[in-house]
């Protein structure tokens, strides 16, 4: 089919917003088939590398208790950390522009007064 015709076809369907790309180099379904093969094996080999690295980092450090120890004192750092930062970046305004599927974040703050100044600020 003809690049016009598609558009023309495509611009019905989705409407005057359309917008395409075409890349040249793209890989044809043989050669797809081809890579999946190669992605497939060599995601095989990853899984099974990753298991004997999993298997070894447990031998070895399973009867560490220091590690043990640093391990669990970690994981209660970033639990804390995940609880505390979590009201980092909530404000009581948001204000932004959107586009029918995203909402642009323009300023946040405590106050509508607040917003307001930060949007000016933005603007000089």
């Amino acid at each position: 089919m003809e690049r016009a015709v598609a558009v023309k076809k495509l611009t019905s369907l989705l409407g005057k917003k359309l917008g395409y790309r075409v890349d040249r180099e793209a890989p044809d379904a043989e050669e797809r088939a081809a890579i999946k093969q190669r992605f497939d094996e060599a995601r095989v080999r990853h899984d099974e590398l990753k298991q004997r690295r999993r298997d070894r980092f447990e031998a070895v450090l399973a009867a560490d208790a220091e590690y043990q120890a640093l391990h669990k004192a970690c994981a209660a750092a970033h639990d804390e950390m995940q609880k505390a930062g979590s009201g980092l970046h909530s404000y009581k305004f948001t204000v932004g522009t959107s586009n029918g599927m995203f909402f642009h974040i323009r300023a946040q703050g405590d106050s509508w007064e607040e917003v307001i100044a930060k949007l000016t600020a933005a603007k000089v």
